[in-house]
């Protein structure tokens, strides 16, 4: 005998409308969440957001705003160029050197007239020379001749100026600098303040508006004006309220929203699976007052529709004494399946379902896997007047006994309203939920095979004619599976 409890509520359930409300905006904003997250929007945000909050971009925006030009390296080496351009030897150098002096000097000690004088200058200075000088026939001697080439020589302007030049102070000093590291070092810093990156630099660091015009600041003004764009904002608050924790833990692995205009019979099947996967015909089960027929399924306004009504049909029943015989039945009615296209084992499993009638017409939600035993009812009207239905497990035990672990939900009328039912499923527990209301849960018993949905409005007992026509309707179906830790 079924093991019935009640559950009472407090208060009644939150709107179906509300409830599917508040799924469908939270499936929208979880796409536009996932969407955005990869956005080139967001991306050039993050961007900025890191680069304006590293200590490099930082320090740079500081130097920018306070630092003066004469604590900046090059204000220093300016002065020291400066320093060393008013110096009186650099001064001489320079000006010896705009004069084409130094450079005269370098050509007149390289020309051929002023090696001969140098030559000819140590030969009148020697001891030969001399001695040819003291005798009578000098001035018919080679010496002679050399000593005129030298009194020559030494009246050449050239000769003249470098033999007047070159004792000057002066040009001593030019010379001892010509080649030194000093001079080296001053040429090298009038290469830099002269070049156009030195110049460029020192305008802009006097400039009192640099830092307007600094690439920092254009960058700093960018991330402002995003932080002001909407979706950014968005996104930032609802990354901060992390609001996806439970979606972001499921992945859709079924879904059915009965928008073509037939039943796709891909995805289902009508009747029970092993009639059509053997018969490619419909039965019912012994004691059942209705045949399912495929006529009785119906698409409109992208919801399933299953009628149950008052027509004389001949079908089969299955009896486990019998088997299958003949039977005139008073009433049809629909059932549809996935058990040909899809079934799952653990995971999330929900559908918004209206039924007008409840008991005797059993509306139900309901999983099973290759036998009868286990099932899962998810829904079950199972009470007259829509004042309660049932939820739970129906499982044989290790005696091989069938233990129905049922509860009765009250709480609400469930005749003529739409309903969101689901069963969250795992190795440790299952849980029943209505409009997201927990509504009953096991820890015990719990099936660990692949099972697949039905959906079907069943007579254990014949109705009353004011019951007739029945109608159950299926809004939609979604189906998850958890996500991988």
């Amino acid at each position: 005998m079924a093991n019935i409890l009640g559950f009472q509520f407090g208060s009644r359930f939150i709107s179906t409308k509300k409830f599917e409300t508040s799924l469908i905006n939270e499936r929208e904003d979880f796409e536009r969440f996932n969407n955005f997250k990869n956005s080139e929007l967001l991306k050039r945000y993050l961007e900025l957001d890191t680069l304006v909050h590293s200590g490099d971009f930082e320090k740079k925006v500081k130097e920018l705003k306070y630092e003066k030009y004469k604590d900046t390296d090059q204000f220093r080496q300016l002065s020291q160029y400066k320093a060393m351009k008013a110096s009186s030897d650099i001064k001489t150098f320079l000006k010896l050197t705009k004069a084409g002096q130094l450079e005269r000097m370098k050509k007149i000690q390289k020309s051929d007239s002023y090696k001969s004088y140098l030559e000819l200058k140590k030969y009148i200075n020697s001891g030969e020379f001399h001695a040819a000088k003291s005798k009578k026939d000098f001035k018919q001697s080679e010496a002679y001749t050399k000593f005129k080439d030298f009194k020559l020589l030494s009246k050449n302007p050239d000769i003249k100026f470098f033999i007047k030049t070159e004792n000057k102070a002066n040009y001593k000093t030019a010379c001892k600098l010509q080649d030194s590291e000093r001079l080296s070092t001053f040429f090298k810093l009038e290469a830099i303040i002269q070049s156009k990156e030195f110049q460029e630099h020192k305008a802009f660091m006097e400039d009192k508006k640099r830092f307007k015009k600094s690439e920092e600041a254009n960058l700093i003004q960018e991330l402002d004006n995003l932080r002001k764009n909407q979706e950014i904002k968005w996104y930032l608050n609802i990354k901060k309220n992390n609001p996806f924790k439970e979606l972001n833990k499921w992945d859709l692995t079924f879904e059915e929203d009965f928008d073509s205009m037939q039943l796709d019979t891909k995805k289902w099947m009508t009747g029970y699976y092993w009639g059509k996967a053997l018969m490619n015909d419909s039965y019912s089960l012994s004691g059942e007052k209705q045949l399912f027929q495929d006529t009785n399924i119906e698409l409109r306004d992208s919801i399933a529709q299953i009628t149950t009504k008052h027509e004389d049909k001949k079908g089969k029943v299955w009896d486990t004494t019998h088997g299958f015989t003949e039977k005139n039945f008073e009433y049809t009615s629909g059932l549809i399946s996935t058990g040909h296209s899809f079934r799952q084992k653990y995971g999330k499993f929900e559908a918004k379902i209206r039924f007008n009638n409840s008991y005797p017409m059993l509306n139900a939600f309901w999983m099973v896997g290759e036998k009868m035993s286990p099932q899962i009812d998810i829904v079950k009207s199972a009470f007259k007047n829509g004042k309660a239905v049932e939820c739970g497990l129906h499982i044989q035990d290790k005696a091989n006994k069938l233990v129905h672990q049922i509860r009765k939900v009250t709480g609400t009328k469930f005749n003529n309203n739409f309903y969101i039912y689901t069963l969250e499923w795992s190795n440790e527990i299952m849980i029943w939920k209505i409009n997201g209301q927990e509504v009953h849960r096991e820890t015990k018993n719990i099936p660990n095979e692949a099972m697949y949905l039905s959906f079907c409005t069943i007579l254990p007992q014949n109705p009353t004619n004011e019951m007739l026509p029945g109608t159950m309707e299926i809004d939609w179906i979604r189906c998850y599976q958890k996500k991988q830790e």
